[in-house]
């Protein structure tokens, strides 16, 4: 996402409004690939203060990607507020560690930080409908669609139950 700024440059000091839509493709989040279905939007204002353009907006997209419990594509909504300076790039050497936002000329690159603020907005695990059942961890059956034997087996087979005799709920342990 590119802004132009050159308007804001006639008017340091003043608040500038800005409407922005690019189509992305894909990126990586958390382990998984994640599409982009719709272009992002951005909106919002920016202004001028010497060297420093201060943009603030909010972001929004909606993205697919896999289900976290059964693999299926997901679809989510985000949205994302971004209040950010960017200074003006000097070619000054820059120190490790450094994550200001750089910007020359007339052209604010936007795309880092309007993809941050949109991952960090972005719940832990993604999932297709809140009661998603997921896979069996034996079989790999889709347990939304159907049930599989191996959940009907897996107290017995499991090592660990025989450990539950020795709870009785009247005594303290």
């Amino acid at each position: 996402m590119k802004l132009d700024i050159t308007r804001g440059i006639q008017k340091k000091g003043v608040e500038v409004a800005f409407d922005l839509l690019e189509p992305w493709g894909e990126d990586h989040w958390n382990g998984d690939t994640i599409a982009y279905v719709r272009p992002v939007s951005f909106s919002g204002t920016y202004m001028l203060a010497d060297e420093t353009v201060i943009v603030r907006g909010t972001a929004s997209a909606r993205i697919e990607s896999p289900c976290a419990r059964c693999l299926k594509p997901a679809l989510t909504d985000v949205t994302a507020e971004l209040d950010e300076a960017f200074i003006r790039d000097k070619g000054e050497e820059r120190e490790p560690g450094d994550d200001q936002y750089m910007y020359s000329g007339h052209v604010l690159e936007l795309d880092e930080a309007v993809r941050t603020a949109l991952l960090l907005e972005l719940p832990s695990r993604i999932l297709c409908k809140e009661d998603c059942r997921g896979l069996c961890p034996q079989c790999g059956q889709d347990l939304n669609i159907n049930e599989c034997s191996c959940q009907k087996d897996l107290t017995h087979r499991n090592p660990f139950s025989a450990l539950a005799s020795l709870l009785n709920e009247d005594e303290e342990v």
